[in-house]
């Protein structure tokens, strides 16, 4: 008993797709992802322009291919991202900033020098914290605080070292000489006792030894 021949095989259909053509179409309704224009420059490094959803897509990449410039147009408006080793930005005049938030950190030191005057507004509170010392140094310093009041703690001592250590006095201190006292006479325009020696507080003497102010 002889097998029976094997059909002959049935060419394809032209209207079937090729066998390869399932895995490579796209799911039906899924988008396409859009392709970037790339514009190569003369140092290397390239332009990449894309559409994203409803928005665009511009970047500068440098020649090993990481990001230099980003700029992302959205509804609400551009979004530049800016990478490098260093950034510079110079104002001849006025360099203005306004935002919502700002956040600014550094992950070593960072300084700030101004020229003339500097002022600071802050409408609700400000904390400052520093890790180590903090120090303020100025021609004169004044603390004031309305209608509330000021407090100092310290785990340790508390030094306060001045010429004179007032507290609580809106009077003047007491001259140290004669040509002190006697500034303050012409000031006052008279020959009157300041307050402190009219409520009997030791004047300086006199270099010679002789009598205080006001005696």
């Amino acid at each position: 008993m002889t097998d029976a021949p094997a059909p002959p095989p049935q060419a394809p259909s032209p209207q079937d797709p090729p066998p390869q053509a399932g895995a490579l179409a796209p799911a039906p309704g899924a988008e396409l992802a859009p392709r970037a224009r790339v514009v190569p420059l003369a140092s290397g490094r390239s332009i990449e322009i894309a559409e994203e959803g409803a928005g665009e897509r511009i970047q500068i990449r440098a020649a090993a291919g990481q990001i230099l410039v980003s700029i992302r147009m959205t509804d609400d408006g551009p979004v530049l991202s800016l990478t490098g080793a260093s950034l510079e930005i110079a104002a001849a005049r006025t360099l203005s900033l306004s935002c919502d938030t700002l956040q600014i950190q550094a992950a070593q030191d960072a300084a700030i020098e101004v020229g003339g005057s500097l002022h600071e507004r802050v409408r609700g509170s400000a904390v400052r914290e520093a890790g180590r010392s903090a120090r303020t140094t100025a021609r004169e310093v004044k603390v004031e605080a309305s209608p509330g009041g000021v407090e100092i703690r310290a785990n340790d001592d508390v030094d306060i070292v001045g010429e004179r250590v007032r507290l609580n006095s809106e009077d003047p201190p007491m001259p140290l000489s004669w040509e002190e006292f006697r500034a303050r006479q012409a000031l006052a325009g008279g020959p009157g006792q300041p307050s402190a020696l009219a409520a009997g507080e030791a004047a300086p003497r006199a270099p010679d030894g002789g009598a205080r102010p006001g005696e």
